[in-house]
């Protein structure tokens, strides 16, 4: 991932793909540093890594 989106992964608390397993989508939305762009940059590399499934699973 490009290192803009590792710098706002870490400003919303995101350190690695553990911590996207287990965030809360809801609060995650409300957070002033959340956005679209990232969310999208952030499904990409779910379904680069075959968790993409999972995550949506776990969302729901």
């Amino acid at each position: 991932m490009n290192t803009q989106f590792i710098q706002q992964a870490e400003r919303l608390r995101i350190f690695n793909l553990n911590d996207i397993m287990k965030v809360n989508l809801a609060k995650l939305k409300q957070d002033k540093h959340f956005s679209y762009t990232w969310y999208a940059d952030m499904l990409n590399l779910l379904k680069e890594q075959n968790l993409l499934r999972q995550f949506q699973e776990g969302q729901l």
